[in-house]
Parts: C-alpha cells; sequence; structure tokens
C-alpha cells in the first residue's frame, strides 16, 4: 500500500507538471503543432486533409512528411474540445504521464529485487526537464517515446506469457507510425531485446513477428517513396556539403597517393561527421549545462537533464557496465541505440530527434541515486539526516530554478521559438477580413499560413482549393504564400505600404513606428509585431 501511495504521488506530480496551463506555456504555438490541430480540424470537417488526401497514413505538411500517428491521437481532443491550443497538447501531456507510470512497471520488470528503484527511476523522469519539455507541447516524438515505453513493457512480459507479444506489437507498430526517428530506434532495440534473452523467447513470437510485419508493409512501401526519400535527404547528414567540400580541400593540399585519399575521403568524412554527431549527445554541456541549441527544445540555461543528476548518472553507469545481466545490457543498449537517429541527421545534438534518451537515462540516474542511498543506509543517524537534507536541497534548489526559468524567463527569451502571438493576428484578421481586400502578413517566422489557417478556422474545404505549395527549400521544405485574401511574405514597406485598402502585419522588417493601429506585445512587454492599415497612410 505504502508504494502504490508513493506511486500516486509521483503521478500527480508528473500530472501537475504537465498538465495545467498548457495554452499559456510554452507561449505560442508553433507550425508542427498548427499543421496537426488544422489538419485533424480538416479531417474532421471533410475527410481529407489540408492538401485534400483522403485520411493519409502521412500528412504532406510542408513537404516535411510527418507519419499519421499524432494527427489521429489529436483528432478526438479536437472533436471534444474544439481547434485549439489544448486539443493539440493535452494528449501529449497525458502521454507523458502515462510514460512516468510505465517506467515504473518496466523497471519493476528489470530490476525486482531492487526495492524503490521503480519509484526513483519514475520520480527522475517526472521532474526531468527534457521529459517536461516535450511533455507540454503536441510533439510527436513524446507519443511515439510513449508507445515504445509501452511496447517494451510488455515485451518484457511476453517472456513469460506469449499473449502480451500482441500488445508489444500493437504498440510498436503505433510508434513507428508516429515519429521518424523511432523507425530507427524500435527495430535496434528490438533485435538487442532478440539477442540478449533469445534463450528464453518462447516459439509463439513467430506469430507476433509475422503480424508486425504486416502491419509495417505501408510503412516499408512509404520508406521507398518519392516522399519518403524526400524526407530523408533534406535531414539527413548528406545534405550538410560541408563535410563533401572539406575532403575536397584536404585532397587538393595534400600529395596525391592512395593514403591521402583514402583518408581524406568523402565516406571518411562524413562518417567522422557522424561519429561526432554520436557523441555529440553524451556530451556533458548538452546533458546538464545548456542544452540544445534550438530554441523550442530547451529551456535558457539549463541542459537537457537538473545538473545534480550528473554524479548519479555516472554511478549508475559504473554500476551497470560492471554487471553481466540481461537487465543492464538492456538498458545500455537502449540508451546507445537512441541518439542514433538523431546523429544521422545534419543538426546535432538534436533533443527532439533524441528524445528517446531520457528513458534509458532516467532508469540509469535512478540506479545511482539508489545505490548511494543504500551505501550511506548503515551511516549513523546523526550523518543520515544532514545528508538527506543536503540532498533534498541541492535538488530541491536545481528543480525550483529550472521551473522558474521555464514559466518566467523562457516566454521572455524566446518567443519566437514559439511564434508568439499569432492568436492575436489570427483574431485580428479574421475580425476585420472583409474590411480589407488583402492582408499581408511577414513570413519572418515559420510557416505562417498554418497558423493563421489554425487561429482563423479557417474552412478546410475552402482552403483545399485554395493553397499551393512552393517548390522545397534546400532542406526539403515547402510553405505556402497566400490564400483566400492572405499573403506570407516578407515585408517590401516602400511597396506594400501603398497598396491600396490593406491590413499589413509587419515583423522585423523596417516600418515606421508611429504609423500603427496596433501592436502585438511578447511577454517582455516588446512589440513584436506592428499591424498597419494603408488607408491610414496615405
Amino acid at each position: 500500500m505504502k508504494k502504490h501511495f508513493l506511486l500516486i504521488l509521483i503521478l500527480l506530480l508528473a500530472f501537475i507538471l504537465r498538465v495545467p496551463f498548457l495554452d499559456k506555456y510554452p507561449a505560442g504555438l508553433n507550425a508542427d503543432e498548427a499543421a496537426v490541430g488544422y489538419n485533424a480540424y480538416s479531417l474532421l470537417q471533410t475527410g481529407r486533409d489540408e492538401h485534400g488526401t483522403s485520411w493519409p497514413l502521412v500528412f504532406r505538411s510542408f513537404d516535411d512528411y510527418k507519419p499519421a500517428g499524432y494527427f489521429y491521437l489529436v483528432l478526438p481532443f479536437v472533436a471534444a474540445f474544439g481547434l485549439n491550443v489544448w486539443a493539440v497538447r493535452l494528449p501529449s501531456a497525458l502521454l507523458g504521464v502515462v510514460s512516468v507510470y510505465f517506467i515504473y512497471l518496466l523497471v519493476n520488470k528489470l530490476f525486482p529485487k531492487k526495492s524503490h528503484l521503480s519509484s526513483l527511476a519514475a520520480l527522475l523522469l517526472a521532474i526531468s526537464p527534457w521529459h517536461i519539455h516535450f511533455s507540454r507541447a503536441g510533439w510527436e516524438v513524446n507519443a511515439a517515446s510513449t508507445f515504445m515505453v509501452i511496447g517494451l513493457y510488455f515485451l518484457l512480459k511476453s517472456l513469460h506469457n506469449t499473449k502480451y507479444f500482441l500488445p508489444t506489437t500493437i504498440f510498436f507498430v503505433i510508434s513507428l507510425y508516429t515519429y521518424h526517428s523511432l523507425r530507427v530506434i524500435i527495430p535496434l532495440v528490438s533485435l538487442a531485446f532478440l539477442l540478449i534473452y533469445l534463450p528464453d523467447i518462447k516459439k509463439p513470437v513467430i506469430i507476433s513477428i509475422i503480424f508486425g510485419l504486416l502491419l509495417l508493409i505501408p510503412l516499408g512501401l512509404q520508406f521507398t517513396s518519392q516522399e519518403g526519400r524526400s524526407r530523408f535527404s533534406g535531414v539527413s547528414v548528406f545534405a550538410d556539403t560541408g563535410p563533401y567540400w572539406e575532403a575536397l580541400e584536404y585532397r587538393r593540399d595534400h600529395a596525391n597517393i592512395w593514403i591521402n585519399r583514402s583518408l581524406h575521403s568523402r565516406f571518411v568524412t562524413y562518417g567522422r561527421r557522424f561519429v561526432e554527431n554520436y557523441l555529440s549527445h553524451f556530451s556533458p554541456t548538452f546533458l546538464f549545462i545548456s542544452g540544445d541549441e534550438i530554441g523550442r527544445s530547451k529551456t535558457p540555461e539549463v541542459g537537457q537533464l537538473l545538473f545534480v543528476t550528473a554524479p548519479f548518472l555516472i554511478l549508475g553507469l559504473c554500476f551497470l557496465i560492471g554487471k553481466n545481466n540481461k537487465s543492464a545490457k538492456l538498458i545500455l543498449t537502449w540508451l546507445f541505440i537512441s541518439p542514433l537517429a538523431a546523429a544521422l541527421t545534419f543538426q546535432s545534438p538534436h533533443a527532439l530527434r533524441a528524445q528517446n534518451m531520457v528513458y534509458p537515462l532516467a532508469i540509469i540516474t535512478g540506479l545511482g541515486l539508489f545505490k548511494f542511498l543504500s551505501l550511506i543506509s548503515s551511516l549513523n543517524l546523526k550523518l543520515l539526516i544532514p545528508i538527506y537534507l543536503l540532498l533534498i536541497t541541492i535538488f530541491g534548489y536545481n528543480f525550483s530554478r529550472y521551473l522558474h526559468l521555464y514559466f518566467v524567463h523562457y516566454p521572455k527569451e524566446l518567443p519566437y521559438a514559439w511564434q508568439y502571438g499569432f492568436d492575436q493576428i489570427g483574431a485580428l484578421a479574421k475580425s476585420r477580413y472583409d474590411s480589407y481586400d488583402k492582408i499581408i502578413i511577414s513570413d519572418r517566422y515559420d510557416q505562417p499560413y498554418i497558423l493563421l489557417a489554425f487561429f482563423t478556422k479557417y474552412p478546410p474545404q475552402t482552403l483545399q482549393k485554395e493553397i499551393k505549395l512552393t517548390p522545397r527549400d534546400k532542406f526539403g521544405f515547402s510553405t505556402v504564400t497566400n490564400f483566400g485574401k492572405y499573403e506570407f511574405r516578407r515585408i517590401d514597406w516602400a511597396k506594400d505600404s501603398r497598396t491600396a485598402n490593406a491590413l499589413i502585419v509587419v515583423a522585423d522588417e523596417k516600418a515606421p513606428d508611429d504609423l500603427t493601429i496596433d501592436r502585438i506585445l511578447d511577454p517582455a512587454g516588446q512589440p513584436m509585431y506592428r499591424i498597419y492599415d494603408t488607408n491610414k497612410l496615405k
């Protein structure tokens, strides 16, 4: 009963940290979230996505070709709550809480003899900045990783009862249809599991494997399609031509002999870049000090994990590496596999694509903390109490500082990372749509068209007829430059200010401050957008 009470408290904490104020923190809605929400809305209204495709397994969205899992997960929430920020983010937040529960169950399965280890691992995941961050927004990766954790738990249970192979397969397949990175991680972790637990696996597993393969046929076809190839080519490490030119430069500067040609070949150069990308995910700077460079993926001034957990992570790693048991092998293999998909892309370290790392890291850190507490448990009570108080104080300070930075500083320092203010732009544009011939909106920030469609609830049946994607950029992405009366582009003030009967939304482009009819301020009170009526400029 005591153990269950502790678990309930941990889950309650996880819920409090993830679910309240989802419409305010993060401050704004990013374009990917808007795409998920609007396409779910479009499916409900018309049975087609924004581009007119009926119930797709892959959504074209910006030519990003997103797997369908999270879109369909969001759909009933949009049906219940309407098209709003809550509907897009709530499934991810709830799944964040669910993953804390299943990490508890998973650790219980892996280390059944270690009392309270499962609670420590669940607690560390519940307060992990990395996990909180990706639970509080509509991230497909958070949902996909949760489904993988659930599938892995049932996979362990299937060693004793083969009926659990079916839910294993179902959750793994759902994960594969939810986010790209898991398409690398799940097969490799599954293979590792097969090799580690081979003597324990029973024959009926073949039925589950066949069933899983059948479910994956559409996914395999997608990999070989133009869309699948386009997605990989846009974000892969090979999209960065830097290593290619580096190899050519080295070969020009050295004698043209076979050893130089071999050492400075493109294969070697790109291979070195992959290794650098991979190792960057284990960097102390990334994990504990400053985190990801991308504003949407981290909180300013903190790492992906709490700094105070560093020594316990090291202790847990040392303990696992010294063990020759199946549980240790599985957790370590899971950890070392998790960054592989992210390392194959040109941006590294990448907290989003490597988010699956947070689960084995929480388990290993929990094990380190468990070992530390076990070591000091024999100490005299007069020594034990101060150590406990010191530990609680350090954890409390580190975590409260993170919360302060996330909820207070983050909205003020990086409002553009979440395209803050588009809810206000949408309300303004919708209320004045009939008053203007054109509404021109700056495209300074990512994919404004889908944000406007989201916040104005633009009729999907109309949008499907009007939008046309631009040619792909060098990263493989496209956008929409206009629909209805709306235009999305850089503002040319000298030209656009002379447009008859137009509303202009300016971001950081040059325009006179004293001629605005309205301003949209960021959380720090600084102008994020300025609004102009060309009828009042003459």
